[in-house]
């Protein structure tokens, strides 16, 4: 292990420390507030949300595969990227971010896929959703309004400079840095602004349906209102994107969870959302595995089939 990756595993290490003692203190600062709230948790809506999430981290497979359409290649089965995908998934638990990146690679070579459009594809797809959770991200500010001095047109502002962003031209020149500091060959980008466009809406919706599942498991644990969803969506999809940011952690552990024990305070009390944000984490990883679990029950039937399949015929356009 080189020096530079040492210090990342202890830095990262450390952060979780630091976000683990946070939730923590809160928590044992607050514990009356864990021990006097009514934890009357609806296990059936509990259970309802986990397959609710199972379902949309499913439908972020079909936006992903509407962005490999984008790139040339032979079709590939939804089945087979479900696959790559769930299986590779399980590798953000391993500290640092590519190792994701570099399970799918593996997985791609072994059902005879070409690993550079997967990765090509799958960096895009991450881009696009990353740019979605920012604008999703807005809805925050409505859980206790606009800060002062930030108007409702910078936001919009925003929001349209991101669409911007998805130009062919500036999608094919952050390829080509990404192909220089990896060393790795990365396709080019063949859509259309539009398609662009497009994409990053479909991934805005994606961030919608996974704030509506996590709206679901919040209100089987703590309970809220039917307007909460909006700000609720914000919340989860900003505390993502500050986990992700963080590249230290593993998946974002504890970054995540801090960020969102801040963000729940107006909806529970501060220990109580603390314990949320936690449980919310393991909410995560039983949806994960419940995915990757039936992907690896019908693989023995599916893919070898599928994988017949892949290369055959010529990309159609």
């Amino acid at each position: 292990m080189t020096t530079l990756r040492r210090w990342r595993s202890v830095l990262g290490l450390l952060l979780v420390l630091a976000a683990a003692a946070f939730l923590g203190l809160t928590i044992a600062r607050h514990w009356r507030q864990v021990v006097v709230f009514d934890w009357d948790i609806d296990w059936v809506l509990l259970v309802i949300s986990v397959l609710a999430l199972a379902g949309v981290l499913a439908w972020g497979v079909v936006v992903w595969k509407l962005v490999l359409d984008r790139f040339e290649h032979p079709p590939i089965p939804l089945v087979q990227l479900l696959r790559i995908w769930y299986l590779s998934n399980l590798a953000r638990y391993v500290p640092g971010k590519i190792w994701q990146f570099v399970g799918a690679a593996e997985l791609a070579r072994l059902a005879g896929i070409s690993r550079a459009v997967i990765l090509t594809s799958m960096v895009v797809h991450m881009g696009f959703s990353l740019l979605a959770a920012a604008i999703t991200s807005l809805l925050v500010l409505h859980v206790n309004g606009l800060p002062e001095g930030v108007p409702i047109a910078g936001l919009l502002a925003l929001a349209l400079a991101a669409f911007a962003l998805v130009h062919p031209g500036l999608l094919n020149r952050a390829l080509a840095l990404v192909a220089r500091v990896t060393r790795r060959n990365v396709l080019g980008w063949d859509g259309r602004w539009r398609d662009g466009v497009l994409l990053l809406t479909l991934s805005v919706v994606s961030w919608m349906f996974y704030g509506a599942a996590f709206t679901l498991f919040f209100h089987s644990v703590v309970g809220t209102t039917p307007g909460a969803i909006l700000p609720l969506a914000g919340v989860n999809a900003l505390s993502f994107l500050t986990g992700y940011v963080v590249f230290l952690t593993p998946a974002g552990l504890g970054a995540r969870e801090g960020v969102m024990a801040v963000l729940l305070r107006p909806f529970a009390p501060a220990a109580v959302a603390a314990m949320v944000a936690v449980l919310s984490r393991l909410w995560t990883m039983v949806a994960e595995l419940l995915g990757a679990a039936i992907l690896i029950l019908i693989s023995g039937t599916g893919s070898h089939a599928d994988s017949a399949h892949v290369g055959s015929r010529p990309k159609r356009r």
